[in-house]
């Protein structure tokens, strides 16, 4: 069985680019590792999950948080609640809660236990990127998931309730549906904030420039109002209320990757300076 290398390196120059002497491992070997760096972020969601069955009273009426803010104190007091129309309802909404809890929990173990694994297979100047990374990853996915959560959920649910009030029709809200909806809504918008760390990450890799950031622009708007469009209701108000973060994020990447150019820039003139 041969040992596996990240590359091949010549002399001692390049070889002093690499993060640390990699792992000689085999094929099996790496397999065993990648299946532990899997099995714990699993476990710690299957504990979540499991936390979230046991507490799920409490977990629940955090979640109705969205929905609540559409009612006054007395209409909640009167408000009987979600109505399942099923026998089996009861059990995809605690699904939904499981997940939204698990995933939630589990996020920075998986990303904590990725890096980790990754971490003997990378450069020097790609090492640089893990903990920065990986803090903003969390820190995008939680702020998507709250933006979606406390500002996104509450106004596509005052709208939807709108709409049926002027057309006459009665809501009854069902648990399936209600908890299916926040879940991937939340997820959702959790996964596409982390769009603007891959266009710096791809910039700081060489991989993409600046100025394609720029010249995609309208492109990008373009998917992120079709992204809006599959991910919320097909109402324009809310569309757009998850468009436009989006939107801001982009600039945000561009100028941030700006900085990133300038300062690789700046770096590779002073080691030619040393080296000279």
């Amino acid at each position: 069985m041969s040992d596996i290398v990240p590359k091949d390196v010549d002399n001692d120059e390049e070889q002093a680019d690499w993060a640390g002497d990699p792992k000689q491992m085999g094929f099996l070997d790496h397999l065993e590792e990648l299946r532990w760096t899997l099995i714990k972020p699993l476990a710690v969601f299957f504990l979540s999950f499991i936390a979230s069955m046991i507490f799920i009273q409490d977990v629940k009426e955090i979640l109705m948080y969205p929905l609540n803010q559409n009612y006054s104190v007395d209409e909640i007091r009167a408000f009987a609640g979600l109505a399942t129309r099923n026998i089996t309802g009861v059990y995809t909404a605690m699904l939904h809660i499981g997940l939204i809890v698990g995933i939630g929990v589990s996020s920075p173990f998986f990303l904590y236990n990725m890096a980790k694994f990754l971490a003997p297979a990378l450069t020097k100047r790609e090492k640089r990127l893990l903990i920065p990374g990986s803090v903003s990853v969390l820190f995008l996915f939680l702020l998507g998931c709250c933006f979606s959560f406390f500002l996104l959920l509450p106004k596509a649910i005052q709208i939807t309730m709108q709409f049926n009030e002027m057309l006459g029709f009665q809501i009854i809200w069902s648990p399936e549906s209600y908890f299916g909806f926040i879940t991937w809504i939340v997820i959702g918008m959790g996964v596409a904030f982390q769009f603007p760390l891959i266009a710096i990450v791809l910039v700081y890799l060489d991989i993409l420039t600046v100025e394609k950031l720029r010249s995609f622009r309208r492109v990008a708007i373009i998917s992120f109002f079709i992204a809006a469009a599959v991910l919320t209701p097909p109402d324009p108000v809310t569309q757009i209320m998850m468009a436009i973060p989006m939107m801001v994020l982009y600039e945000v990447a561009i100028f941030v990757s700006r900085f990133v150019v300038k300062r690789r820039i700046r770096a590779e003139e002073a080691w030619e300076n040393e080296d000279v």
